[in-house]
């Protein structure tokens, strides 16, 4: 390997040759490890192999263009050109200074041999760590290119374990749990959100993933098939009267699937079924409410039964139901049905606690009983706005984003990978000294949306005192969502904060809404920088249809020319977009620590399983740090949050999980003072070097990560009290003062108990620690002279 950090190694062999029939080609990772093979008849297809085992079957590639039309076959084979790549680049910020990017390409020139005859590429790239391909389409297709759907097919070898994010909308901020499934539990009817992780075998484990999302829709998967909506509602809106409904189910019906769909905006969707029930052969009646579904997820609040959303008694057009559930489109809710169950009947309405407001659909999925299979065929799906015919409009030339198959061998391997990253372009701002990764002290989560001048010094203070470069200034600062970005309410002086700010070595962050952010955006952002703030989170976007995906981009160039960084909340997951606009800090699209406001399904199991699911997509504004630690037994809703597990699992999400912008959770009394706190005093949000040690899906996870010569560790497993011994080979030459925060003796009943150790240790040696159910431990290492 090149030691020189700007070499390129490039060799192309060009085949001339035109190849018309059966033709078949492969590409093999730089490590012979990974194996993508590509073929032109009797379709465009492509297959995957790691370690010569099967990673994903033949797999179809198909488009679905504007005019119905499809790729025509047979494609004669026009041209292929084939590179390899070695190149280390530098990012602004992120898990490493210097990144590696090694693979073999190949671009392979196509065109239909009857139709329209479209000649593209197909280009596709062969990694250590991963595959993935692309779509080119050129100007000899004409001036615009117009697509209704992308049919990509990844097919799974068996009936693999999975862990699904089914959002089951397009218009959706991706806050979800990834459920242990097995893979043929996605339907036909599914929106499956990205990433996909998947287990084949005991050794070979992929994420189905995208990278370089621009000008394009976002995509999602689905299981090939069909699956009939077995009833759907009508459209119920706020003070209407409900749906009715009562019909017999099929005799092999197993599963009930429930859809809750917002038709759109998904604000004071507040979603009833009432007098919900199954009626079995023998006559009985059984009430939905007094069955644990097997799966619930809902864009706000969580699933309550004989209750509304909010907790009061369910209520449709003024009539006042004793059973049933209470929900929030969009969202999903599964339960299993008993056995002998004939008839399912119910009211469909929208909750009178949002009075007028909110509207939805509800669609039910009656599932038989599912057979084994031998292979599961999921494909792609294109994000859309509403009911548009097509996904994408573009002009020509243009490249379709990088499908993305991330491999490894065990779940650690797939988070020691850098290839969404590397599928993206280079950066495009020339001056990046104005972006500064940093951790911050934020209002909303603790103190809601209460606004006045000592309240936010209070937070700004607690920034300067823990060393943290960021307070965010959060809703409410301006009045109501849709009001002027540009004008603080009465009372509230920005210009005098950020004053106040800087004098403690603080820089402001502020939020908006999306919507009012963009009435005002060339407007808004010169003000910001006139004011000298560092960073706008803007929030609520809720879909990445082309024309919201564009949006961000929009954003993120204007932003720059202003020196403005940005946070994306209520977003869609990243797609390695900071690596070409590094002003984009973060983005929130994961289940993250707002939901103990109202749910207690961001436990320990969840938390282990997003840093092997969302978190390979890049960086996720979870929130992490509230002090308010509980067990099970003792957690409660409120704010400020109480968290489900242990201080020392909290404190190690600060190692475990990325955030170059990182916000904090508590409110600064619950900070000062605390055992453990000096942890999070002047942690970094941006590392030199991230190794993941080990981990389970689910299960824990232990991560090492550099900062000049000091090195963190961070651990946390879910509910099982856990031993972890941990090989301290990264350290290299030298000794080093470890100081380990770790779960005390009373951490399971007491989650806010921390015992500190202090000792010596070398690169020889291990490092054991003891995580308490639900618990975790954070190490500082300092390398002594």
């Amino acid at each position: 390997m090149l030691k020189n950090k700007s070499a390129y190694i490039l060799f192309l062999f060009l085949t001339s040759a035109h190849f018309v029939f059966g033709e078949t080609i492969s590409l093999t990772s730089p490590d012979k490890t990974v194996q993508l093979t590509v073929k032109t008849t009797p379709k465009l297809s492509y297959s995957v192999l790691m370690d010569n085992q099967p990673l994903i079957l033949d797999s179809e590639l198909q488009i679905e263009f504007g005019d119905d039309s499809k790729i025509a076959m047979p494609l004669e084979w026009v041209d292929s050109h084939r590179s390899y790549t070695d190149h280390r680049w530098q990012p602004v910020y992120g898990r490493k200074s210097e990144i590696q990017d090694l693979h073999n390409q190949i671009e392979i020139v196509l065109r239909e041999q009857t139709g329209p005859r479209r000649l593209f590429s197909l280009i596709a790239r062969a990694y250590n760590d991963g595959v993935a391909f692309r779509f080119k389409f050129g100007k000899e297709m004409g001036q615009h290119l117009s697509i209704k759907e992308e049919r990509t097919q990844f097919t799974l070898p068996g009936n693999p374990v999975a862990w699904p994010a089914f959002l089951n909308s397009f218009t959706t901020m991706h806050e979800t749990t990834f459920p242990r499934q097995q893979l043929s539990r996605i339907l036909p009817i599914d929106i499956v959100g990205l990433p996909l992780t998947i287990q084949v075998a005991p050794d070979r484990y992929c994420s189905i993933l995208e990278a370089s999302l621009v000008d394009w829709a976002g995509m999602y998967l689905t299981r090939e098939g069909q699956l009939p909506i077995w009833l759907e509602s009508n459209e119920v809106f706020g003070g209407g009267a409900p749906y009715v409904f009562d019909k017999a189910l099929p005799p092999d019906a197993s599963e009930l699937r429930i859809v809750l769909d917002a038709v759109g905006d998904n604000s004071y969707d507040h979603v009833d079924i009432a007098d919900f029930k199954v009626t079995l052969e023998e006559g009985s009646t059984i009430w939905l409410s007094e069955l644990s579904p097997i799966q619930a997820r809902q864009d706000w609040g969580s699933l309550k039964t004989d209750q509304s959303v909010e907790g009061n008694p369910l209520t449709i057009a003024g009539k006042v139901y004793k059973k049933g559930v209470g929900t929030h489109a969009n969202g999903l809710i599964a339960y299993t049905l008993p056995k002998s169950s004939q008839r399912l009947s119910g009211k469909v309405g929208i909750d009178a606690e949002v009075g007028n407001r909110g509207r939805a659909k509800v669609r039910f999925i009656v599932i038989p009983d599912q057979k084994e299979v031998d292979r599961v065929v999921l494909r792609s799906l294109l994000s859309r706005r509403g009911n548009s015919a097509t996904a994408v409009e573009v002009k020509l030339p243009h490249l379709s984003p990088w499908r993305v198959i991330q491999v490894g061998r065990c779940p650690a391997d797939l988070l020691n990978s850098d290839i969404i990253l590397n599928l993206n372009e280079p950066c495009k701002i020339a001056d990046t000294s104005w972006i500064k990764a940093g951790v911050a002290s934020w209002n909303w989560l603790s103190s809601g949306s209460q606004m006045d001048m000592e309240l936010l010094k209070s937070y700004i203070d607690l920034a300067g005192e823990m060393n943290w470069e960021y307070t965010l200034i959060d809703d409410g600062w301006y009045g109501s969502w849709q009001d002027d970005v540009t004008t603080p309410i009465e009372g509230l002086d920005i210009p005098a904060l950020v004053d106040y700010a800087a004098k403690r070595n603080v820089k402001l962050w502020l939020w908006t809404h999306w919507q009012a952010f963009d009435r005002h955006l060339e407007e808004a952002l010169a003000l910001y920088q006139k004011w000298g703030i560092a960073g706008v989170k803007t929030d609520f976007m809720s879909r990445d249809d082309q024309e919201m995906v564009n949006w961000y981009y929009k954003v993120l160039e204007t932003a720059a020319r202003y020196k403005i960084m940005i946070d994306f909340h209520g977003s869609y997951k990243p797609t390695g977009q900071m690596r070409t606009w590094p002003n984009m800090m973060t983005c929130e699209a994961v289940f993250g620590n707002e939901q103990n406001l109202w749910s207690n399904l961001n436990d320990p199991v969840h938390k282990t399983t997003l840093a092997f699911t969302r978190q390979l997509a890049g960086p996720m504004d979870y929130t992490t740090g509230s002090f308010l630690n509980e067990t099970a037994d003792s957690w409660r809703t409120q704010r400020p949050i109480q968290t489900l597990g242990t201080r020392c699992q909290e404190m190690a999400l600060f190692v475990v999980y990325d955030s170059p912008f990182m916000c904090t959770a508590d409110l600064p009394a619950n900070y000062y003072g605390q055992d453990g706190v000096e942890f999070l005093n002047d942690i970094p949000a941006s590392w030199d070097d991230t190794i993941v040690l080990d981990g389970g899906i689910g299960e824990f996870v232990v991560t090492a990560r550099r900062k000049g010569n000091q090195w963190y560790l961070g651990g946390i497993t879910n509910w099982d009290a856990r031993t972890v011994a941990v090989p301290l080979g990264f350290l290299g030459e030298g000794r080093y003062q470890a100081t380990v925060y770790e779960d005390g003796p009373e951490a399971a009943q007491n989650a806010r108990h921390v015992k500190i150790r202090r000792l010596t240790v070398h690169a020889n040696e291990t490092l054991t620690v003891t995580m308490a159910p639900g618990g975790g431990f954070a190490a500082i290492l300092f390398k002594m002279p």
